[in-house]
């Protein structure tokens, strides 16, 4: 069966030119993990992927080029709002940092030899080629929207002191965020500590939840980014937030919640300048495998997805403008990857529906079936327009067998 599915994801993505099947009323689905890695846009992971929408030449100001092969990181490029309306504009060679000795890094592909386990995925489950970020920008955006479906309308990075590397209502007082005053269009500077909604607070009464993170090796306190949340880091759900370590443990004792995040902030989160792609990749590939290996898969869908472009190329331009200064929109920024992972994933697919980022929180409403969305509570969630991702699914197929793959010897 697995040699069928990767031949249909070589050949051209079996079916993916006709819809999914509507689901039967409510889904097999009773778990649902959410895993967000950092800084990678989709032609930088799966620019070369058979069957998706990838580049292959790119026209840069000094000429056509290929893709040059990024076996890993060699430093950060830069990804604030700043940089992204730049790329935004069609200007990326000219942003700092993006090309040193003529290495043309920010136009840089890793090929499948270099994620094989994340190609592996790609090419037995679905592949969404299609799936946006929700902010021109970087990584606090960016994980709000995958908790929240909206970010307060955050367009930076709060600022980073080593005695306390939390983001959020952690912070020191007088520490501050740029946000985009939506009545002015004026950037406006606030304590990183939003009163909104999020996800948990449309979760009906049966569905429970947790947030399993990491605490950069030698802190205490797990990062998350429902740091930010008022309402999650200042009352009782606080202790929902949780340490990473402990998921393993949970899908072995059957008492994993039904639905989860998953994220890693240490070194194997895949941001670039500090931590190794293989290391991220087999971390991932880790955790899911005790996922795979247990009971809980046959009726668990996984949303594997990353929070930003992390100043990567991405040739597809964003296709939706929102904020209140159409000249340097807020949002859709480009692409990131998104692998959904799920005996019930349609096989060897590429999922060509436009989506974003808040299209994790719709899912999660419809499969749940919350009886408001987010933005019935707060007009800034983007949720209620964004794709179901139901179209990546088929609830009606035969369930595909777990897939557990085997960690890498890092170089």
């Amino acid at each position: 069966m697995r040699s069928v599915v990767i031949a249909c994801a070589l050949v051209a993505a079996c079916g993916s030119d006709g819809p999914a099947p509507d689901a039967p009323g409510p889904t097999p689905i009773t778990h649902i993990v959410i895993v967000v890695k950092e800084n990678h846009t989709f032609d930088n992971y799966f620019g070369s992927f058979p069957g998706a929408d990838g580049i292959s030449q790119i026209m840069t100001p000094g000429g056509m080029i290929t893709p040059p092969h990024v076996p890993d990181m060699p430093r950060d490029l830069c990804h604030t709002h700043e940089c992204a309306l730049q790329d935004y504009a069609g200007d990326w060679s000219n942003v700092a940092g993006a090309s040193m000795n003529g290495d043309n890094l920010a136009y840089g592909q890793y090929r499948e030899a270099d994620i094989p386990n994340y190609w592996q995925y790609a090419r037995t489950f679905t592949l969404g080629d299609r799936f946006f970020a929700n902010v021109l920008g970087p990584s606090y955006p960016g994980h709000m929207f995958t908790v929240a479906a909206q970010a307060g309308w955050a367009v930076g990075n709060p600022p980073i002191v080593v005695s306390a590397p939390y983001w959020g209502c952690d912070q020191a007082p007088g520490s501050t965020l740029q946000v985009q005053n939506q009545t002015t269009c004026q950037v406006d500077n606030v304590f990183p500590c939003f009163k909104i909604p999020s996800i948990p607070d449309i979760l009906p009464l049966n569905v429970n939840w947790k947030f399993y993170g990491t605490n950069f090796v030698f802190f205490n306190e797990i990062w998350s980014m429902f740091d930010g949340i008022d309402g999650i880091r200042n009352g009782d759900r606080w202790n929902q937030i949780v340490n990473a370590s402990t998921f393993d443990a949970d899908v072995d004792n059957n008492t994993l919640p039904r639905l989860s995040w998953l994220v890693d902030q240490d070194f194997g989160d895949e941001h670039p300048g500090y931590s190794r792609v293989c290391d991220g990749e087999n971390w991932t590939v880790g955790h899911l495998n005790h996922l795979m290996n247990s009971p809980l898969w046959a009726h668990t869908a996984i949303l594997f997805t990353w929070d930003d472009f992390g100043g990567w190329y991405d040739h597809v331009q964003p296709p939706r403008k929102y904020g209140c200064d159409p000249s340097a929109p807020y949002g859709l920024g480009f692409r990131v990857p998104l692998l959904v992972i799920s005996p019930y994933a349609r096989p060897g697919f590429i999922f060509h529906e436009q989506a974003e980022q808040a299209s994790i929180a719709t899912f999660v409403e419809k499969v749940f079936g919350a009886t408001q969305t987010l933005h019935d509570l707060d007009p800034a969630a983007q949720d209620a327009q964004a794709n179901d991702l139901f179209g990546a699914f088929d609830f009606t197929q035969t369930p595909l067998p777990p897939l557990p793959l085997t960690p890498r010897t890092c170089p």
